[in-house]
């Protein structure tokens, strides 16, 4: 009997003692036991992340236009092409690239030959999971960034710092929808070739040769100059297009030596553009391969200058 009792009162001490102490909420699981940010479910282990504390921060009209400014550069039309490997292509610093990923599913970002990462942020960092890769010769080796999402219907954004440049991009992840390889291709760097090429070439030598290029030119029995340029009319619009039977050829006036170069995409059906090899030689740009339709591009947005060129007959 005297054990039953004792059993008794020990048993209403511990319900009394449960009654007071108060319920353990998700929350605090969620931030104790879990990396902040993340969100723990019956079916997932990541999910939505928790509901924000209300927006109640008044912008300043110096700040609104900062914001507006950065809208306008995010939303800027500057369209990504489709490069020689299948990557899609853009343009640096013209816009805010996107990249779309999927679960299970790694997309490549590469960058320069030569570039080095020394710093990735990535604003979502607990459910968007990026490691480096290299590829090619110790040289010229070209630095990969492997994006992961754990879930689909995520957006963020990525800061890469290198040693070269920064790159600001927004990350999406879609159930299905994904894009293998990412690249950038870079205008400032032809006009630096055609900076080094100046210091490498003195005013009259330059001339010379290009009178002799041009008489040689003529004599040629092979050229094809039935192309036509329209659109804008900038600085270097180009004085005449012609090919032989392997290269094309795209000739800039003597007044575009001194500014901005354009950048040269083929146009293929539907007017795609695609990224091709050229190079500078004297005053034009060579192609190894016979143009059908391809544009010549300068700026961005409203800035934008555009030239296409058409082979008749095509």
């Amino acid at each position: 009997m005297i054990t039953l009792a004792v059993s008794v009162a020990i048993l209403a001490t511990s319900m009394a003692v449960a009654h007071q102490v108060p319920p353990i909420e998700s929350a605090s699981i969620q931030s104790t036991y879990m990396p902040a940010g993340i969100y723990a479910s019956t079916t997932k282990t990541y999910g939505p992340l928790p509901v924000l504390s209300p927006d109640t921060v008044k912008l300043t009209p110096k700040e609104q236009k900062a914001i507006s400014l950065s809208n306008q550069w995010k939303n800027k039309p500057a369209m990504p092409v489709m490069g020689e490997d299948g990557s899609v292509n853009f343009i640096y610093g013209a816009s805010l690239p996107s990249v779309i990923c999927a679960p299970l599913y790694a997309c490549d970002v590469a960058l320069q030959p030569g570039e080095v990462v020394a710093q990735v942020d990535v604003g979502d960092a607990p459910r968007w999971k990026v490691t480096p890769a290299t590829s090619g010769d110790a040289e010229n080796a070209i630095t990969h960034l492997v994006i992961k999402p754990a879930d689909a219907g995520l957006t963020s954004n990525m800061v890469i710092h290198t040693d070269k440049r920064t790159y600001n991009i927004r990350l999406v992840s879609k159930k299905e929808s994904w894009m293998p390889t990412v690249a950038f291709s870079y205008p400032d760097d032809v006009q630096a070739q055609w900076t080094a090429y100046k210091e490498q070439h003195p005013q009259p030598a330059l001339q010379a040769h290009t009178q002799y290029a041009e008489s040689s030119t003529v004599a040629h029995s092979n050229l094809d100059f039935n192309y036509r340029v329209k659109g804008d009319a900038p600085q270097w619009k180009p004085v005449r297009v012609y090919s032989d039977q392997n290269k094309t050829y795209i000739q800039f006036p003597e007044s575009a030596k001194n500014g901005e170069i354009p950048a040269l995409v083929i146009l293929g059906t539907g007017n795609q553009e695609q990224l091709v090899n050229y190079r500078m030689v004297e005053d034009r740009y060579v192609v190894d391969k016979i143009i059908d339709k391809a544009a010549l591009i300068t700026g961005v947005g409203r800035h934008q200058q555009r030239i296409e060129i058409v082979r008749e007959g095509s």
